[in-house]
Order: structure tokens, then sequence, then C-alpha cells
């Protein structure tokens, strides 16, 4: 990487002449304020920026209240607007708030979030904001007086304050109400903002308060600042060290999400909806709905907090405020059931929903203000919309497909690349994918070379990845030759054959059915079957079966061939088990002791071996002569497999290489999976 130096003169002509100033200011901004300065200095166009939508909103209407005499035009922007009014607000503003602006005779008033922080170019005489962290101040500067030889005022309040008439509403985004002794800085950190002050009103009290804030002393504020942070920060995660740890192992490797945001960045908010048919209202828990089709709003865990505790210190109840949706948990998540609502019932139910449907009678809308939710907000019918239509990569219904077949066609994905043709929005178009192969092998052989078997050359060490594939391909639906999920599938293709056009099953294995999604008549018809003939799971007992697959097939591989030792061998092995156990859901645990009874035994179809035995006859004679394979194909010689405890998250930290290399092993697994309903 080279550094390249900008000169002092080049930062003049980047910096254009222009003139901008900053100042603190200890007393809040309230919409007076802005008011006073406007007609004293007969300002054109000005920016205020809050940091909450809630506070953006209150602002909003007080200023629009004091708008009398119509000089104003004042434009409200935040991120709880619909994607369409959003886009047309920002057109607006990109064409008022412009270089190239001619003036008119109004006073054009911009109040926004940090959604303009970033990808906006535009400009403004006075920009007022609210104190933030300087990183963020500076990019909201970067709004005022932007191009050559403009002149502007950025003044930083050290907080907002909405009039009495407005204060529920500019208070909705916290969950306590926020005081001048007990300052809410949200969604920033305390510490930064405070460092922030400290060095805008050192500024603010020094000759050089009405002097141009140029490239460099931006460069030493930001320092100042978020060095200093930046060291607090480091100093924390130290002494923190062994709670990252927990956190750490508790994303990875069991699926917790509620700590995996925190590792990443802490964005404390929830996707919300909205329905508004009256047999949606007051719907049974367990009613199905779709979000994946629906536009979602995304709404701080603070805003729906404060919001329940409001319901429950009403004096009379109300039927329901919230209900989470979750995906159908147990046999129901390997079918096609969509999500389910429960009603939320505590504030732990609340703080751990991470979709959430919103009672209508409490939500109002409108492209001015935006949204709105609270047990004093009267509902205008608003509905969450249908998503716009977008590029499909690909539209298609689910194709009856047998065991075998299915098996053969992923290796086919994995070794060649093919052409098809798919529906793309409703149009035929010819469709090219790649092999598999060709984007993983190389990557994944260099992974085991470096990372886990690094006496082997770099061809071993792909014919290794390469076999591994074929293994996850080759275990990952053992679970559909069961007796129970054959006879289910094969019920539900016998209607499909007879009443929507599909193939008959005949005595094929199957591994899919026919099924559109789309057709709601089908819809209905599979509801209703499996009712009655719940789908059995398969994604676990394959991983449970393929333990004994791997014993014949990749055990003596690794030991005999290889000379890996048994850390080796257990962590090369878990990576197909885990491949094959979580191709439908990446936190499948497996199976505890309490629950073995109540799996059952595996119980596998007569025809299983013979299945087994020809996909690994069709698959094994294009890998490498120079792997040597088993003399005997591996095969799963018991009718019946009695179950026992399959734990499915049992890599740790110092097990990391393995876990990276499952990444890299169900990543083609899920390609090919992908791909090879399109052949």
């Amino acid at each position: 990487m080279e550094i390249i130096e900008v000169s002092q003169t080049d930062l003049a002509t980047i910096e254009g002449n222009r003139h901008r100033t900053f100042r603190a200011i200890a007393t809040p901004l309230i919409s007076e304020v802005i008011l006073d300065d406007i007609q004293q200095n007969q300002r054109q166009r000005v920016i205020v920026i809050c940091n909450t939508v809630s506070q953006a909103q209150g602002l909003f209407r007080d200023l629009d209240a004091l708008n009398f005499e119509d000089k104003l035009k004042i434009t409200l922007l935040h991120s709880r607007f619909l994607p369409e009014h959003r886009a047309q607000k920002e057109a607006d503003i990109k064409a008022v708030f412009s270089e190239q602006w001619q003036a008119d005779s109004y006073c054009h008033i911009l109040i926004a979030t940090q959604v303009i922080e970033a990808g906006l170019n535009i400009t403004c005489e006075i920009m007022h904001t609210e104190l933030c962290p300087m990183n963020s101040l500076l990019q909201r500067a970067g709004r005022c007086a932007r191009f050559k030889g403009e002149k502007g005022e950025v003044c930083v309040y050290w907080s907002i304050q909405i009039n009495p008439e407005n204060g529920e509403l500019g208070d909705r985004d916290f969950a306590e109400e926020p005081t001048e002794q007990k300052k809410s800085f949200l969604p920033y950190e305390r510490e930064l903002c405070e460092l922030t002050w400290q060095v805008l009103e050192a500024h603010t009290q020094s000759e050089q308060v009405n002097q141009q804030v140029n490239f460099n002393l931006e460069q030493a504020w930001i320092n100042r600042v978020h060095i200093a942070a930046d060291s607090l920060q480091a100093e924390r995660r130290k002494n923190d060290s062994a709670e990252f740890e927990r956190k750490f192992n508790d994303a990875i490797f069991t699926g917790d999400r509620s700590v995996a945001d925190d590792l990443i960045r802490h964005v404390d908010n929830r996707n919300v909806f909205v329905w508004n048919e009256p047999t949606f209202i007051d719907f049974d828990d367990n009613q199905q709905i779709n979000p994946k089709k629906l536009l979602a709003f995304s709404v701080p865990l603070t805003t729906l907090l404060k919001v329940w505790r409001e319901v429950q210190n009403l004096e009379y109840q109300i039927d329901w405020i919230f209900k989470r949706i979750e995906s159908p948990k147990g046999k129901a998540a390997e079918t096609y059931n969509l999500p389910i609502c429960i009603t939320v019932r505590s504030q732990n139910d609340l703080v751990y929903s991470w979709q959430i449907l919103v009672n209508p009678r409490y939500v109002y809308y409108d492209e001015k203000i935006g949204l709105l939710i609270g047990v004093n907000v009267e509902g205008n019918n608003f509905i969450s919309p249908n998503k716009p239509p977008k590029q499909a990569v690909s539209e298609y219904q689910y194709q009856m497909d047998t065991y075998v077949g299915h098996l053969g066609c992923m290796w086919k994905c994995w070794q060649e690349s093919f052409s098809t043709i798919s529906l793309k929005n409703g149009t035929w178009v010819k469709t090219k994918y790649g092999s598999v192969r060709h984007e993983l092998l190389n990557t994944g052989g260099r992974f085991i070379q470096q990372k886990i078997l690094t006496q082997l050359t770099i061809t071993q060490a792909e014919e290794l990845f390469e076999y591994l594939v074929l293994l996850a391909i080759f275990t990952h639906d053992l679970g559909k030759l069961q007796i129970k999920w054959q006879a289910v599938m094969r019920g539900w293709q016998a209607i499909a054959h007879s009443s929507f056009k599909g193939k008959p099953p005949k005595s094929h294995l199957l591994a899919h059915t026919d099924y559109n999604p789309e057709d709601e008549e089908q819809k209905q018809a599979l509801k209703a079957y499996e009712a009655k003939h719940k789908r059995p799971n398969h994604a676990v007992e394959s991983a449970f079966l393929a333990q004994y697959i791997l014993q014949q097939s990749l055990f003596p591989l690794l030991q005999n061939e290889f000379n890996a030792d048994n850390q080796q061998i257990f962590g090369v092995m878990y990576t197909v088990i885990l491949a094959a156990g979580r191709h439908h859901s990446a936190w499948a645990k497996g199976w505890e002791i309490k629950e073995i009874r109540k799996v059952g035994d595996i119980q596998l179809h007569p025809e299983a071996q013979n299945a087994i035995a020809f996909s690994w006859r069709s698959m094994t004679r294009w890998l490498s002569k120079t792997l040597p394979l088993p003399t005997e194909a591996p095969n799963l010689n018991q009718s019946c497999y009695p179950i026992r405890e399959l734990d499915l998250k049992r890599f740790s930290l110092n097990q990391m290489e393995y876990l990276q290399l499952y990444w890299l092993v169900v990543r083609a697994l899920r390609l090919c999976d992908q791909r090879s309903v399109q052949l």
C-alpha cells in the first residue's frame, strides 16, 4: 500500500476558498431559535440534524406550527419512510440544496437524521446539529458550505428540546425521558460525544472561533477525540477479553444471535411490520405470514420498549400490541411452512424478538411525518406494502427429483459449467453458471495445505478437498432414505400428480417433490396434507448416518494415506458431518440425551442400500485416479439405526481452522444444491 501525502497547496485548491465555522452552543436547540436565525439573517437554505427519528419528527411539527405566513418549505427526512417517499424526498432535496440552485421567495429547511451524512451532494448556509461523535459531526458539516466560494456556519447543540405539545413525540425513541442532568446520546456512545464537546467548547472560547476550520484542523480534532476513544476501547477490550471470548463462542459456535450483533456493531433495532385487514388484526397465535414479501421499518428497541411500558401502565387492557414473527421450529422447520406470529407477553419476549408485528390500531403513517407507533397514536389504516419487484436470480417451482438423480445433478454442478433457461421477472432468459469446482477447489486445497495438513502437496490437498465436497453431497440427504420420510413425500407427490399435473412417483426414492409456491390452490392443498402427515426431519438424521459412511470412506484415507493424527482426523471428518447436519439451518445443534426417545430410531427404506451404492459408483468414477478410495463402497448395512446423542456444536476457538474448512465445504454443498434444480 502506498501512502500519498497531499500538499498544502493541493489542500487549498480542494477546499476552494470556502469558509466554514463551528460553534458549540450549550442552550438547547428549539424551533424558535431556528426561526429567529432565519429572520435575522435572511436565510434561504437551512439544514437541521437530530440524532433520533422521534426528535426530528417533533422538531418538524414544532417548526411547522410556526410557519404562519407559509414562507418556510420544510422537508423531513429519516429512515422511517417508505422507499418511494424517501426517494422522492431525496430527489427534491438534491435539487433545492444543490450548487446550481436558483433562489426563490422561500426559505427551504431540511430536518433530518444521520441519513444525510453520506450520499447526498447538498449544501446550506447554516447547519444546526445535535452533538454527536467528531467523525460523524464532520460528515454532517460536509453538507454546509460544501462548494467553492461558499460561507457557512455549523452550530452544534448539547441537546434538542421539543415544545410541550409535541414533547411526547420527540421523546418516543428514548427508553427514559432525557433531562439536562441525564442527557441521552442515543445512538452514540457517551464518551465519544463528551470528548467531542470538550474540543468544540475549547474552539468556541478561542480567538479562532470565527476563522475557517480547514482540513488540518479537522484532522487534529479527529485525532484528539478518536485516538483517545480508541485507546479507551482497546483497554476495555483487554479487560473484557473473557467476556468477548464467551460472546464469540456463543455467536459462532452455538448461533446465539442475541450476542452476534454486539460483536460487529451494536445497532439495537428491530424489523417492524403492520397489517390492517380485519382477519389479521386479532388473529390467533401460530397464524402464518410471509414477511419476506413485505417492506419492514427498522425501529430502535428503546422505542418499542417505551410503547410496551405505556401499555402496561394503561388503566384498561388492550388485546395485543406486539407479536413476534418467528420461523417454524422442530419438524416444521424443514417444510414449506411460513413464519408464524406469537403474542409478545413480556418485556423479555420483546427484547429477544427480531421481527415484530405491530397492532395497526396504534400505528400512523404519512409521507410528511413517516411512521409513528404508540398507545396514544390514532391508527390511519396503514399496512406494510409489498416489496417492489426486483431482478430475481431465478424463479422456479420445485420439481420431483429422485434421490439418485438429485445427487448426480449436484455432482455435475460441482464439476461442470452449464447453461439453462430460467425465469427472471416473468421473462425466460438464458443463464450460465460456472462450475463450483472452478470457484472453490484451489481455495479449499490451499487452506488444507496451509492450515491443517501441511505435509500435503497442493495437488493432494485439492484432491482431498474435492473428496470432502463429494462426501458432503453424498451424505447430506441420507435422512431422506427413512421409511417415514419417503412415505410422507410420496404421498404428497401422488396428490401433485393427480391434482396439479406433477410427475408420477412410481417406485422411485424421492429427494424432492413437485410444488409451485405461487399456486394458491397447491399451497392450501399442501398445508392440509401436512396437517395430517407431518414431514419428518432429515438434516440431523443425515449427519448421524454420515458418521457410519465416513468411518468407512474417510477415516482410513486420513490415517493411512495422509498420516493425520487423531485431532486432525476428527476435525476433518466433523466438517462433513456438520455440513450434512446444517445444510438447512446453520444453527442446528444435533440431539441431546433428553431428545433421543422423542426422535426414535432411524428406519431405512428397503431400497436405501441400492440407492447409496449406485450413487457412490456414479459419483466416484469422476474423481482423480491417484486418490486411494476404499476397496469396498461405503454403505449403511443395517435397516434400523438406534439413535444416540449427536453434538453439532463441538468446535471451539482452538479448532477455528476446522470451522473455516466447514464453511468452505458447506458453501460448495449449498451452491451445488441450489444450482442442481436449474439442470
